[in-house]
């Protein structure tokens, strides 16, 4: 069906549009955390996304629809070791996932999920996991809907400069 979305593997080439969609999320990120997030730079996007696309250690899938790249994920394996506190475990990290604006709520991240988790299951690996901005309620609800769950929560608090003596 030509209006289905369509996931694949990005490929070296694909560095600039993904860096185009990259650059909406990352205005969005500056512009709630300036002091964590730096302003767009479409260059330092796409040379991220260059080597990312020859990495061995992510993945990065683009969606497109007849043609036209609507998103994209990141993804990695994450593993953690058995010690006193915990038992062993593996998961694929959704380390990044954005989608046009335009194309949001038409099923676009669920096509891009739906491709990692039967990548994850074909793979052995047991669990999805993402981590999200508690400043970004649209991501938050796409993730619920998608069937994820809050499993912690991160806090923050700054530490106030020490009084001038």
């Amino acid at each position: 069906m030509e209006d289905q979305v369509a996931v694949r593997s990005a490929a070296v080439g694909d560095e600039g549009t993904l860096a185009r969609i990259a650059a909406v999320v990352q205005q969005l990120h500056f512009a709630e955390r300036p002091d964590v997030f730096k302003a767009v730079d479409r260059q330092a996007l796409t040379d991220w996304f260059r080597g990312a696309l020859r990495s061995d250690q992510r993945g990065v899938l683009l969606a497109e629809q007849r043609g036209m790249a609507l998103g994209y994920a990141v993804v990695q394996d994450g593993q953690r070791h058995p010690d006193a506190f915990a038992l062993p475990r593996r998961w694929r990290e959704v380390d990044q996932l954005a989608v046009l604006p335009e194309h949001r709520r038409r099923g676009v991240a669920r096509a891009l999920i739906e491709h990692i988790v039967a990548a994850a299951r074909a793979d052995g690996v047991p669990a999805l996991e993402l981590n999200t901005w508690a400043f970004n309620q649209a991501a938050r609800e796409t993730f619920r809907r998608l069937g994820f769950a809050e499993r912690s929560v991160r806090y923050e608090r700054p530490v106030p400069a020490a009084s001038p003596s």
